[in-house]
């Protein structure tokens, strides 16, 4: 499940198994009353459910880490592989399905969006992050720059510093970005981390 997507009917199938299995009186008998549906077995144990895993919404979740780590672990053989195949000039948030992709690649791109609302970087030295295709904003409902200025569109997070990457070059801020995302971008605090 962390591989491949599997097909709605399978994780049914998958799912009766296991209610089968929880509910049948005897293993010769294959009778057995359901006491609880599945759905409710699903719910968490404090709100009266048995903590079962959904595998609807699980099996997208384990794709969803394949994922973060072609985001996270840029530099390992797969992310290198995917990445020269599949989106040789933008970033997994970004990518596209593509020509005749592969089943894992089509798995792992379905989850992109499970990703994509879940993932925010923190703002290091700013080399790596895209100020227009990451995110990065301290913004919970939107953390994307909603500014379109033509000189953002390559452009790194690294560019907006000042020379001594101590402070926001608030020059260049008021010339290419909305209100909104420079009050956001000067909220962001500097770290001494060399990170991304």
């Amino acid at each position: 499940m962390s591989v491949f997507l599997l097909h709605i009917e399978t994780g049914k199938h998958i799912e009766g198994q296991m209610a089968s299995f929880w509910w049948k009186s005897s293993s010769t008998s294959k009778k057995g009353i359901h006491w609880i549906s599945w759905d409710r077995m699903c719910h968490h144990r404090i709100v009266g459910g048995m903590g079962f895993r959904n595998l609807r919404d699980f099996n997208p979740a384990l794709l969803g880490k394949q994922g973060w780590c072609l985001i996270s672990r840029p530099q390992s053989l797969v992310a290198k592989v995917y990445k020269a195949r599949y989106f040789p000039n933008e970033s997994f948030l970004m990518a596209q399905l593509g020509n005749n992709p592969n089943f894992v690649w089509r798995s792992i791109w379905e989850a992109q969006d499970i990703v994509h609302k879940g993932i925010q970087w923190q703002v290091g030295n700013g080399y790596s992050i895209s100020v227009l295709g990451d995110p990065w904003l301290p913004n919970v409902d939107n953390p994307f720059v909603v500014s379109h200025h033509l000189g953002l569109v390559n452009a790194k997070v690294h560019s907006l510093m000042r020379l001594d990457d101590k402070s926001w070059d608030l020059e260049i801020l008021q010339d290419m970005f909305e209100d909104l995302d420079i009050s956001l971008i000067t909220k962001i605090p500097f770290t001494s981390c060399p990170g991304d």
